[in-house]
């Protein structure tokens, strides 16, 4: 009974070590978590990676005429380096010139074409025009007059088209730095940073079903939206100007 008793006691104590050891640490987690979120609204999401001291714009919205557009403009005029530039994000957000940096950066695409008019489904639809920015998936021919019209504003503007080839399936992934919290496309988000420079991205991918993946669109991944494992990790990876 006695040994019982201690063994009870023992188990209590210990339980109560863990409890506040995981309170702790959890309190220490969202402690990192919100510095992460201060310094980048004190620094305009301008932070340095640790590893080289170059500095990153994180805010991951970085339309033409949109604030971290600017501040990327900013700092290239005077003299700084920063990632992306300027050029980079113009670049990665127009369909085609995406895909032709990633085939000339070694990267697997699907085959693709231009036009304004007829387009053989199944494709992925993107727009190339100032006005649209949501992309379509097409599978069916039935569909092909309707979406031309609309993405093309009355036959009237260029939009891009990519084959999806048989049993491929149109997929997506966030890459933070290039990393990403599924293991699966680690691989994707390392190579979009190391191409393009962009911070932070959800990309598209169309994958093979031999597992091969081609690479497709890249598109804006807001700081404001990102999940907790991806702060943490930018903030092992960033310091701050301050």
């Amino acid at each position: 009974m006695s040994r019982m008793h201690l063994r009870g006691e023992m188990t209590t104590d210990h339980m109560a070590s863990s409890s506040h050891t995981s309170d702790s640490s959890d309190g220490a987690r969202q402690s990192a978590l919100s510095a992460v979120v201060r310094h980048a609204s004190r620094n305009g999401y301008i932070a340095r990676l640790r590893a080289d001291g170059s500095r990153v714009n994180l805010a991951g919205t970085y339309d033409y005429l949109e604030l971290p557009y600017y501040r990327s403009q900013d700092l290239e005029n005077g003299g700084l380096e920063i990632r992306p530039t300027c050029r980079e994000i113009l670049d990665a957000y127009v369909t085609p010139i995406f895909l032709e940096k990633a085939r000339l950066a070694g990267l697997p695409i699907p085959e693709y074409y231009i036009t304004n008019s007829y387009f053989e489904p199944p494709v992925v639809v993107d727009p190339i025009n100032p006005f649209m920015t949501k992309s379509r998936i097409v599978l069916k021919a039935n569909r092909r007059e309707s979406v031309a019209r609309s993405m093309t504003r009355n036959f009237t503007y260029a939009m891009c088209c990519q084959d999806i080839p048989q049993g491929a399936r149109v997929v997506y992934c966030r890459a933070v730095l290039g990393w990403c919290a599924t293991r699966k496309y680690e691989a994707a988000a390392e190579a979009v940073w190391r191409a393009f420079n962009i911070p932070l991205a959800r990309v598209r991918l169309l994958e093979l079903v031999d597992g091969t993946m081609l690479f497709s669109d890249v598109s804006q991944l807001p700081f404001e939206k990102l999940h907790k494992r991806e702060l943490e990790h930018i903030g092992k990876l960033v310091t701050w100007d301050e």
